[in-house]
């Protein structure tokens, strides 16, 4: 990637209003435990949606995680209920307060579209925003940058899932501009690609 533009901002882009972003930075710790907890759902998520258990309170799945896999899903999203493995009164309302949010029939029980939304959402917790900030920190080694994201993880026509990053410089906003030299596309497999911004 030529990084020599970083030199030559356009005047366009120091008169670009500021996009509302959240800043964060990124931590080796979060990005080693989202692969530890990948490794411990392996088996999990290596069958499809539709080969999955359907699990109900009092289940214990077929291949002994499958529990665990709910459990933790769901608390990731914000839905607490403890990782034990047993299927009980309070993961079946946790799965349904999760199914409602997800606008799927509450009924408590994991099905296809359960399982459906739960890898998504599993997928979605395993690439936050801060582990694409650090791919950017890493691929484009500027101490001058600070990258933002509005958070949304998107996906492109292949399926590939990415966060639109937009990289400021701190000379650049010091100086009184608004500091925006580019925009990124920062993909789940640590790819950093040059893009437009977002609309």
């Amino acid at each position: 990637m030529n990084k020599k533009w970083f030199a030559i901002v356009p005047a366009v882009a120091l008169l670009a209003a500021p996009l509302p972003m959240q800043h964060a930075s990124a931590s080796d710790d979060q990005m080693v435990q989202a692969t530890d907890e990948q490794n411990e759902y392996e088996n999990v998520l290596n069958i499809a949606p539709e080969h999955q258990p359907t699990l109900t309170q009092g289940s214990t799945g077929m291949y002994g995680n499958e529990v665990d896999f709910v459990q933790f899903t769901i608390s990731q999203a914000g839905f607490e209920t403890e990782v034990d493995g047993v299927f009980g009164p309070n993961t079946e309302e946790q799965v349904k307060a999760f199914q409602a949010e997800h606008g799927l029939i509450a009924d408590g029980i994991v099905g296809v579209n359960t399982w459906v939304a739960l890898f998504s959402e599993y997928d979605d917790a395993q690439f936050p925003v801060e582990t694409a900030i650090h791919y950017a920190e890493e691929e484009l080694q500027n101490d001058d940058l600070i990258f933002s994201s509005d958070g949304v993880l998107r996906e492109d026509s292949e399926g590939n899932h990415f966060y639109s990053l937009k990289a400021q410089s701190q000379d650049l906003i010091d100086s009184g501009g608004s500091g925006t030299v580019g925009f990124y596309n920062v993909y789940k497999n640590g790819d950093v690609v040059e893009a437009d911004p977002q609309s």
